[in-house]
């Protein structure tokens, strides 16, 4: 099989993934996510939760899918030959990792192409969230502890959800459930 194919094969098989899963693999697979996670946890004096530049900030991702897969595109085809663009190196991991120390997440929110690329199938992918309406009291615990700072019964789904989980750990009525199938979730609605 020649390398060419392989790559091509690869790619499909994340495409198909981002069908089934949407960012599920960015809450519960990712290593840098992880990492990041553990460096919010060590105690610093200063946490934020957001700042007022946030939502803003967080379209930088989508600019990184053309800096990282539609610019490379066009350098392999001779387009852009004349433009050269340089990488940071390993100071922007040095400043996110401080970064990551105060705010959560950095990464994901603000330059993970990947992220961004598979928040595109959050809102249709097979694996949903969904609140379960008549138990939701909508005491906002969920949204407390969202690593995204996403209110998640508002925003079912959203782009921006990485389907850690963390906000269905909390919830005090089990109102947020996840699967793979909707005729599923709505019976396990219906039973609860």
């Amino acid at each position: 099989m020649n390398a060419e194919l392989l790559k091509y094969a690869g790619l499909g098989a994340v495409f198909v993934w981002f069908i089934i899963a949407g960012r599920l693999f960015c809450g519960k697979v990712c290593p840098i996510g992880f990492i990041q996670g553990l460096l919010f946890k060590i105690p610093f004096p200063v946490k934020i939760k957001t700042f007022p530049v946030d939502k803003p900030l967080r379209l930088l991702k989508y600019a990184h899918i053309l800096y990282n897969f539609v610019l490379p595109a066009l350098f392999t085809f001779g387009i852009l030959k004349a433009f050269k663009i340089y990488e940071a190196g390993s100071a922007v991991y040095i400043v996110l990792a401080l970064i990551a120390l105060i705010l959560c997440r950095p990464f994901c929110k603000y330059l993970c192409a990947i992220g961004a690329i598979s928040s595109l199938f959050n809102k249709f992918s097979l694996y949903k969230y969904e609140t379960i309406e008549a138990k939701c009291v909508k005491c906002g615990v969920c949204a407390k502890k969202c690593p995204m700072n996403i209110i998640p019964y508002a925003k079912e789904n959203s782009p921006e959800c990485i389907r850690c989980g963390a906000c269905k750990k909390v919830c005090p009525k089990n109102a947020l459930i996840s699967g793979f199938s909707r005729k599923k979730i709505k019976s396990r609605c219906r039973i609860e």
